[in-house]
C-alpha cells in the first residue's frame, strides 16, 4: 500500500502543480476564459497519470509491460466495454427526469457561436435541426470518438490509474483497490473542477460530487480491466463516456449541474446500479467471481 500512496501523491502534486501553472501562469480561471488553451490543458492534464507512472518504472528500471495489462488481445469485454457507456446515458437521462424541475424532451441546448446571432435567427437554426438526425449523429460520432481520439486521451489517465495503480495494489480486496483509487482519482480532479470542469455553478460542491461520480465508476472500469486482463477497455469505457455525456443536454430541461448529466447525481445513481448489477453477474454467473477476492494480474 506505501508504494501505492508514494505514486498518488507523485501524481496529484504534478498534475496540480500544472494546474496552478494554468491560473497563474495562463491566466485560466474558468473553462471558457479560452476554450481552445483550457481543452488543450485539460488533455495535457489526462497525460499525468501516464507520465508519472513511466518516469518511475524507468526510474526503477521496471519492464512497461511489467503489470501484464498492456497486452493488446480483442475480446468480447472490450465491446461492452464500448457499448455500455449508451446504456449508462441512456439510463442516466431516465433517473434525471425523475427529479423535480427536470423535464425530459428532446431540445436544443444552446450552441457555442449563437450568441452572436440575432434572436430571430436563433430561433430559425434551432427549428432546421432534425431531432432525429441529430440524435443518431451525437451517438455515431460519441461513439466513433470513445474508441479512438477519446480512448487515447483516456488512456493517459488509465495507464496510471487501472494499470500502474492496479499493479500496487495488487493482492488487495477488490472493493479495498475501488476505494483507495476512486478517492484518489476523483480528488486528482479537482483543481480543474474549481475552474468550472463539469460543475460550472456549484463548483466547491462539484469537487465531491467528481469523487463520489469516481468512486462509482472504478468498480466497473476495475472489473472490465480484470475481466479482460487488459487496461484497453478501461480506457474505451472512459473515452466513450466523455463522449456521450454531452447527449443528456439534448433530453433534459431544468435540474443543475449537481443533478444532471453522467457527472451529476443522476449518472452517479446510474452507475451505483450498474455495478450492483455487474456484482449479481459476477457472484452468481460469472465464474471469475473478481469481485469476490483480491487482485490478481
Amino acid at each position: 500500500m506505501k508504494k501505492a500512496i508514494n505514486f498518488s501523491i507523485i501524481v496529484c502534486l504534478a498534475s496540480w502543480i500544472f494546474a496552478a501553472f494554468m491560473w497563474f501562469g495562463m491566466g485560466i480561471h474558468n473553462t471558457t476564459d479560452n476554450l481552445k488553451l483550457y481543452s488543450l490543458c485539460a488533455t495535457i492534464y489526462m497525460f499525468f497519470p501516464l507520465v508519472c507512472a513511466l518516469v518511475i518504472q524507468i526510474i526503477k528500471k521496471e519492464k512497461l509491460g511489467s503489470t501484464g495489462l498492456l497486452k493488446f488481445k480483442i475480446k468480447w469485454s472490450w465491446l461492452v466495454a464500448w457499448l455500455l457507456p449508451v446504456v449508462i446515458v441512456a439510463a442516466t437521462i431516465i433517473v434525471n427526469s425523475l427529479f423535480e424541475g427536470c423535464m425530459l424532451g428532446f431540445h436544443m441546448p444552446a450552441i457555442l457561436g449563437m450568441e452572436n446571432l440575432s434572436p430571430e435567427d436563433q430561433a430559425k437554426f434551432m427549428a432546421m435541426q432534425n431531432p432525429k438526425i441529430m440524435i443518431v449523429t451525437t451517438l455515431v460520432s460519441g461513439l466513433i470518438a470513445g474508441i479512438t481520439i477519446n480512448a487515447v486521451a483516456a488512456f493517459g489517465e488509465e495507464y496510471g490509474w487501472r494499470n500502474y495503480l492496479v499493479s500496487l495494489l495488487k493482492g488487495r480486496n477488490f472493493w479495498v483497490a475501488c476505494l483507495f483509487i476512486g478517492v484518489v482519482w476523483g480528488f486528482w480532479h479537482f483543481p480543474i473542477i474549481l475552474l468550472g470542469h463539469n460543475y460550472f455553478v456549484h463548483r466547491t460542491a462539484g469537487v465531491f460530487m467528481m469523487v463520489a461520480m469516481c468512486l462509482v465508476m472504478t468498480p466497473i472500469e476495475l472489473y472490465l480491466v480484470l475481466k479482460a486482463k487488459s487496461v484497453y477497455p478501461a480506457a474505451i469505457f472512459h473515452g466513450t463516456v466523455n463522449a456521450l455525456a454531452g447527449a443528456t443536454m439534448l433530453f433534459i430541461s431544468g435540474g443543475s449541474d449537481l443533478i444532471n448529466g453522467v457527472a451529476g447525481l443522476s449518472g452517479i445513481i446510474t452507475m451505483a446500479v450498474v455495478t450492483l448489477i455487474l456484482f449479481v453477474y459476477d457472484r452468481f454467473v460469472s465464474e471469475d467471481k473478481i469481485m469476490s477476492k483480491k487482485i490478481e494480474l
